[in-house]
């Protein structure tokens, strides 16, 4: 795995990591739909408002308590269906169900995230309960969060579904460089070396940009959305693929959640690219306590999406 460490470098965890429960019955008012269980009534004591985009406004007495996941259709949106293979971006409040406050708020600063429909981090009901969205719908799910010092915390999320990220890179195809190892693409878009690599380990990372997307520009602070496939230089060793997992990878750029050389290697692309990097132990896990720790990595990432706090 690339990443570094599995929280956010602000206060809490990614919100829409939450394991949450499943949506019941479909609706088109403001209490558009509750989830099935003992606390899916509990939602119905919280007041949702705010315009659409702009950051929530949540109501409710103090404190409110429940003992399991539930979730609710706050507003439909009118974009398009979602499907199971779907990577949401999301723009996301964190309420702490005890007193009202808001713990963490991409309105407010915090990163946005993206979310695999069915990807890591996403049980069944979660998947179920996000299908029966729509892009431009608010959600609203009760859960529970840890902060980087261990305090837990029962919440509100609130979260705006803004868009899909792409399934894959698109774009203009551009020649490998000389010298740099050589890939093919499948049929879906995923990448394979052609043979073992035969390159000298680079002093810094080596980048090439071999699709070249057309959609924004990435910004340290952006959520992505990325596909990749990461290989030893040494002999060409598969060692991790979000592609063989069947789902892309979130996390947000420049807080140090991946290895350097995708941290800063990954600023100032437009979405839809595709990368090839090269990247030396200094920039990726050496001096780390990690079995790849002396190897050189060679990623090939697609750049699927990029999300700016709401706030920004």
């Amino acid at each position: 795995m690339i990443r570094r460490r599995t929280l956010l470098s602000s206060a809490l965890a990614a919100g829409a990591a939450l394991g949450l429960a499943a949506c019941g019955s479909e609706g088109a008012d403001d209490a558009a739909s509750t989830s099935a269980g003992s606390d899916g009534d509990v939602l119905s004591q919280v007041t949702f408002g705010g315009e659409p985009g702009a950051e929530p406004t949540v109501s409710f007495t103090a404190p409110l308590s429940f003992t399991s996941t539930a979730s609710r259709i706050v507003t439909p949106g009118d974009g398009d269906a979602i499907g199971e293979r779907d990577m949401l971006a999301l723009q996301t409040m964190l309420v702490n169900a005890a007193d009202g406050s808001t713990l963490q708020s991409s309105w407010q600063g915090a990163p946005a995230s993206y979310l695999a429909v069915n990807g890591e981090g996403t049980d069944k009901d979660t998947a179920a309960f996000l299908q029966s969205a729509t892009i431009g719908s608010r959600i609203a799910m009760l859960g529970s969060v840890r902060s980087q010092s261990g305090a837990s915390y029962d919440v509100i999320q609130v979260s705006d579904i803004v868009s899909k990220a792409l399934t894959r890179a698109e774009g203009a195809p551009q020649p490998v460089p000389e010298g740099m190892p050589a890939f093919t693409l499948a049929d879906d878009g995923a990448p394979a070396l052609s043979g073992t690599p035969d390159m000298a380990v680079p002093d810094t990372t080596a980048q090439a940009v071999t699709i070249v997307g057309t959609g924004a520009e990435t910004a340290a602070g952006d959520a992505l959305a990325m596909h990749y496939t990461g290989w030893k230089l040494s002999d060409g060793t598969q060692f991790d693929s979000s592609w063989a997992r069947g789902a892309p990878f979130g996390f947000t750029l420049g807080q140090g959640q991946v290895i350097t050389g995708w941290d800063e290697s990954l600023v100032g692309k437009t979405v839809g690219s595709q990368v090839l990097l090269v990247i030396p132990p200094a920039e990726a896990y050496g001096g780390q306590d990690n079995e790849l720790a002396e190897e050189t990595l060679i990623f090939v990432a697609d750049i699927l999406g990029a999300t700016a706090p709401a706030g920004s």
